[in-house]
């Protein structure tokens, strides 16, 4: 994997303004000992990971792509695997393709300073990999194919230098203080598959696929604040992740082509459950490093179930349209964690670690995360020269907001849990296919906060 991670300098990360107002609140009201062991149960920082994540739930393939990702009705290359695993009985010759993707995910993250507290700041991630890698066998009525994809890369960092300093002034307001930080995540989960397709009559194909699904989580998020006595930073609290885990999730298609000219198909396609674990310090290290308290949290990362179903029209030999309906179950990755924020709960004290817990006061959720449907539209033109074949290709689909947000009436929480925006992303692509034996094709993919550049290459032998 290559990666520029983007990087916030300067300005102080938003999770933390929450953080400011727990911090301030638990100093006035349960003293110094009582501050420390909270933070441990903060529940910021147990959702914070899941604000950016990016899904790339697109065929990986640039044909795909450059049909705007609808591809379930047609499913005829070696992508199929991934995409409608019933489209393998279409392919009559052994195959193999290997398919690159330039991802640039641009975001807006709010911050500020001890002057503006409502500034924003812009970064980018731009990652360069191998999206996809398979290899297709046909056998009469029957097809198998193993292959490699690239669910989810995401990387990103930030550093706020904060401002403030709430132990040197305990009635200090929320508002005009913030612990410095430095954050980084790093996340990848793969599937590696294994397909198998049975052509049942002459209009009706059904398939599946196995996948084991491989996740690699990293993240680090260190809080300080700056000492008045020697002006350096102070480190009071950290969380760090370095996980991984293996599951298994399934990929059923069907496909029916009851005319020359209509075909359609629907995928069901399961999302892994994945464990992990943050390990959360509560450290002194004005003098060295001192941990004070130490727990470590066990949380659930869901990736989300997907439905499609598709149909492709052809107009002519050369003319193709398909359009295709997705639906993401976006709710799966919160359903199993703490959707409660302490902003809106009541502080209950104990004389027992960890001391101070917090109860939610209202029973409503304070996260929330939906279900969307997307709708994804393309055509495909051919234009013939001798052997050659030119494939152009432009399409779009839509892409409606699906960020985890608050419902908590709270200025600092909206910052950190900002409602989305919906977008339309557009797309266009062309190809050159010699002998129906090599086929190359390029697409792009843009919208305003995603823009894709990829290649694919398929050898038929």
């Amino acid at each position: 994997m290559q990666t520029n991670p983007a990087h916030i300098k300067g300005h102080p990360n938003p999770v933390l303004l929450l953080k400011a107002l727990i911090i301030s609140g638990l100093l006035v009201i349960s003293g110094h000992i009582e501050l420390q062991a909270q933070s441990f149960w903060r529940k910021s920082d147990r959702n914070t990971f899941i604000r950016n994540i990016q899904f790339n739930f697109n065929i990986p393939s640039a044909r795909a792509v450059g049909l705007g990702g609808a591809f379930v009705a047609i499913a005829d290359d070696a992508t199929a695997g991934m995409a409608n695993p019933a489209g393998l009985t279409i392919l009559t010759k052994p195959e193999i393709s290997v398919h690159y993707k330039l991802n640039r995910f641009s975001h807006t993250e709010n911050a500020g300073t001890e002057d503006d507290h409502n500034l924003r700041k812009h970064f980018h991630n731009d990652i360069v990999s191998q999206s996809y890698l398979s290899l297709v066998y046909p056998y009469g009525k029957f097809s198998f194919s193993v292959y490699r994809q690239e669910l989810i890369n995401f990387e990103s960092s930030h550093e706020a230098a904060g401002f403030g300093s709430i132990f040197d002034s305990p009635d200090l307001d929320p508002a005009d203080f913030e612990p410095g930080s430095k954050t980084g995540s790093d996340i990848q989960v793969n599937n590696w598959g294994a397909a198998f397709a049975f052509k049942h009559t002459r209009y009706l194909s059904v398939g599946v696929s196995t996948m084991v699904s491989t996740l690699e989580f990293s993240f680090f998020e260190h809080l300080f604040q700056r000492s008045s006595q020697t002006n350096r930073p102070v480190r009071i609290f950290s969380v760090t992740s370095s996980s991984k885990d293996t599951r298994y999730s399934i990929n059923i298609g069907v496909k029916s082509e009851p005319t020359d000219f209509l075909s359609v198909g629907a995928v069901y396609r399961s999302g892994p459950k994945f464990n992990i674990c943050n390990t959360i310090e509560d450290v002194d290290d004005s003098g060295g490093r001192t941990n004070i308290y130490q727990a470590d949290q066990d949380l659930v990362f869901k990736v989300p179930d997907v439905y499609s179903f598709g149909a492709a029209l052809s107009l002519k030999d050369n003319l193709t349209l398909s359009l295709d309906a997705v639906r993401v179950e976006y709710s799966d990755l919160i359903k199993d964690l703490d959707r409660n924020l302490n902003a809106d709960d009541q502080a209950t004290y104990s004389a027992e670690f960890p001391f101070t817990r917090f109860v939610d006061s209202d029973g409503i959720e304070d996260l929330v995360l939906k279900d969307r449907t997307e709708i994804h539209f393309g055509c495909e033109y051919y234009l013939m020269f001798g052997e050659w074949q030119l494939p152009l290709r432009a399409g779009f689909y839509t892409d409606p907001s699906h960020v985890v947000h608050t419902t908590v009436e709270d200025e600092a929480l909206k910052r950190i849990f900002p409602r989305g925006k919906n977008e339309v992303h557009g797309t266009f692509g062309f190809g050159f296919v010699l002998k129906n034996k090599i086929q190359l094709d390029a697409a792009v993919n843009f919208s305003r906060s995603v823009s894709e550049v990829l290649l694919s290459a398929v050898f038929r032998f």
